[in-house]
């Protein structure tokens, strides 16, 4: 699938996602999810969102996490057999974070293929 028509999938299925005016020159968003942030034992529920050029967890009452492309080390997907959603790791330069949400090996492809276009450009 082509970029273009990522583009095209993404404003039809994500009319909930970040706000164009938090978004940076040049940068839309691709994709988001519901999700929860795994905080020691606390989980946060919130929003997931993918765009060109990073990964924001947004949620009510709390500051937005978000790591720019070039500043993830390492993303997996981690499900358990007994765990109903998959857990998303995504390690950073300064921070490991856990995210409880469905379908994260499709994510860790995208945010994949995401790292490998942004270290050609």
């Amino acid at each position: 699938m082509s970029w273009d028509n990522l583009k095209i999938i993404r404003n039809i299925i994500n009319s909930n996602s970040i706000s164009s005016d938090d978004l940076n020159k040049e940068e839309y968003d691709i994709t988001c999810a519901e999700a929860k942030l795994c905080d020691g034992e606390n989980k946060i529920k919130g929003e997931l969102t993918i765009t060109n050029k990073r990964i924001v967890f947004s949620a009510k009452n709390r500051e937005d996490i978000s790591l720019e492309l070039d500043e993830i080390e390492l993303v997996k997907s981690n499900k358990h057999i007994f765990s109903i959603k998959d857990k998303l790791t995504i390690v950073g330069k300064n921070k490991e974070n856990v995210f409880s949400l469905n379908y994260s090996e499709d994510w860790v492809s995208l945010i994949e293929q995401l790292l490998k276009t942004n270290t050609k450009g």
